[in-house]
């Protein structure tokens, strides 16, 4: 019983060799598999070569030159750890003794060698590059189609009845074969299904770290719109101070600027999916929000039309304080306090990514004919966006680039 034992004990320690020198799953599946053909091949085609040795010279050759084969790459990977250069030595020997066998041993079968050729393939699948063993399958279909046309007709003119220990050596050789092929499959689909379960766990972990970034996201516009009403709260506790009624206004101006930049924040705080804004629904909202700070004008109806279907988060800032600007402009330049008129705001994508703002109001505009800080800052804040920025009377354009969703 303990002769049994320790047989099978030092079996499965050939066959399980230490992998202690590589942590990745891929290195080191790959030098087990190395290192188990290698030691199989060299059991098996031992004993074929010695069945072989008084029987025929050429297939000696080859058992014994595949034997030699799978030695030397044991010592190999013994002395290296490495199993690239062993998978180039098992396909390449292999793809060369299985042509070789089926053009020169023509008087006896050669159904384990269209086995070897698939095991060959399925080999460098595994072990090499997905190129190399495209150019595998092509050298030994090459190989097939050869034998065919011009070796089949006379390999079928010369095979004979096998004796018996040709017949030993045949099944044995096939049986080996078919175990290999299954092995080979079952570590393909065994390096696959490890493929499915990492890619699954990256992704349940990028979900994650996605989420805590929309979470942590969310939470710095909460914060700085926080931060931005304490501005305001100053700004107008400051502005209560003022006599001058002209610093009063341009306080109530920087104010109101600071609001917009502040409800802007709290609409993307507000946003549930940050890398996909619904740009309809954030400058509807974002408008009724600026059109409710100016209370005296509760009568001017906006009218927006847009064809944009989401928004780059780059441009949220700087564009939602342009329309601010425009609309403040309207109401104060171009409205007299509860006169009815129509702003128009019409948004427009054209197929080369660029959006065109089109603004207008029906009011009759007072501005005084020098530039103020609401047209240097529409201009400013074009030019955040590498945009253009044009004006004929009451009449703005603005167009801007969009980056391209990929």
């Amino acid at each position: 019983m303990q002769v049994p034992i320790f047989l099978y004990l030092r079996l499965v320690n050939w066959l399980n060799p230490n992998t202690s020198f590589t942590d990745d799953f891929y290195v080191s599946g790959r030098y087990k598999l190395a290192w188990r053909l290698s030691v199989a091949f060299t059991f098996i085609f031992g004993i074929l070569a010695t069945l072989f040795f008084n029987i025929e010279k050429t297939g000696f050759f080859i058992y014994l030159s595949v034997f030699f084969l799978s030695l030397g790459s044991l010592f190999y990977l013994h002395r290296t750890k490495h199993s690239k250069a062993v998978f180039w030595i098992f396909t390449v020997g292999a793809t060369t003794l299985i042509i070789f066998s089926m053009n020169t041993i023509l008087h006896t079968m050669h159904y384990s060698d269209i086995l070897w050729m698939i095991c060959v393939i399925l080999f460098a699948f595994i072990g090499l590059t997905k190129r190399a063993a495209l150019f595998f399958i092509v050298v030994n279909v090459l190989g097939l189609i050869y034998f065919i046309l011009v070796g089949l007709n006379t390999h079928l003119e010369l095979v004979k009845p096998l004796t018996s220990i040709e017949l030993t050596v045949v099944t044995i050789e096939m049986v080996f074969a078919f175990f290999i092929m299954s092995y080979l499959i079952f570590e393909n689909i065994r390096y696959q299904s490890h493929v499915g379960v990492e890619l699954t766990q990256v992704n349940q972990l990028l979900a994650q770290k996605n989420k805590e970034n929309i979470t942590l996201l969310k939470e710095v516009h909460h914060r700085v719109k926080n931060n931005l009403q304490i501005v305001i709260s100053l700004l107008r506790m400051q502005n209560a101070d003022i006599n001058s009624e002209e610093t009063k206004l341009h306080f109530n101006e920087a104010i109101n600027r600071i609001m917009t930049i502040s409800m802007i924040h709290r609409k993307l705080y507000q946003t549930g999916e940050l890398s996909r804004l619904e740009f309809n629904k954030y400058i509807s909202a974002l408008i009724e929000d600026i059109k409710s700070l100016h209370t005296n004008n509760s009568n001017i109806k906006i009218d927006l039309t847009s064809n944009l279907e989401e928004l780059d988060l780059k441009t949220v800032v700087p564009l939602g304080l342009i329309i601010n600007e425009l609309i403040t402009n309207s109401i104060k330049h171009a409205f007299s306090e509860n006169e009815q008129g129509t702003i128009t705001i019409a948004f427009t994508k054209t197929p080369d990514n660029i959006v065109v703002l089109d603004y207008s109001d029906s009011g009759r505009w007072k501005e005084p004919s020098k530039n103020g800080f609401g047209l240097e800052l529409l201009s400013l804040l074009t030019e955040q966006l590498d945009g253009k920025f044009k004006r004929n009377e009451s009449l703005f354009r603005i167009d801007f680039p969009i980056q391209e969703e990929k």
